[in-house]
């Protein structure tokens, strides 16, 4: 009997000894799951924590871009404003310009109708001179005024083009940075 129960005793010591093992294994795998979902949290919080940044520098960004287009827009309304003027500027040059070409045109028919009240005589000839030569002088004036109105105009359209092309720049940046966003 006494066989019997050690038999017994080790047996029961043998399924034990397997129970422990059965446990042990159980417990690794559990162990290793779950430094598994401790990993899997890690990295699940440093996409957020990098979701986080990449929210506020896009933020940033946005803000920029929302102060740039401010920027633009308030250009485009002063080089609006400018062409607006400069054009009305030209406008007006050129009706000045009429003005002093019809007066030019009545100056010479003026000169023609004196030089034949006055081709009789040399006397006559001598005071028409001087009347045609007041007459070029003021001529002379009204040419160079002309001139230095097209100067002028030519500059300022010139300036014009020049705020054109830095606003288009502007507005390629601008649609650049759109569409990178």
């Amino acid at each position: 009997m006494k066989r019997l129960l050690n038999t017994l005793l080790v047996l029961i010591s043998l399924g034990l000894c397997v129970v422990s093992i059965v446990q042990w294994q159980r417990e690794a795998r559990l162990r290793g799951h779950i430094v598994d979902l401790v990993k899997r949290l890690e990295a699940e919080n440093a996409l957020r924590v990098e979701a986080e940044r990449k929210v506020r520098e896009y933020e940033k960004e946005i803000a920029r871009l929302t102060e740039l287009r401010a920027e633009v827009e308030a250009k485009l309304v002063e080089v609006s404003l400018e062409y607006n003027d400069l054009s009305n500027d030209s406008v007006a040059r050129g009706i000045t310009i009429a003005v002093y070409m019809r007066e030019l045109m009545q100056v010479q028919s003026g000169l023609q109708a004196t030089q034949l009240a006055f081709g009789k005589g040399a006397e006559a000839i001598k005071e028409h001179n001087a009347t045609v030569s007041g007459q070029n002088s003021a001529i002379e004036k009204q040419n160079e005024l002309l001139k230095r109105l097209a100067r002028e105009r030519d500059a300022a359209i010139e300036k014009l083009n020049a705020r054109t092309r830095e606003f288009n720049e502007v507005v390629e940046k601008y649609n650049k940075l759109s569409k990178e966003r």
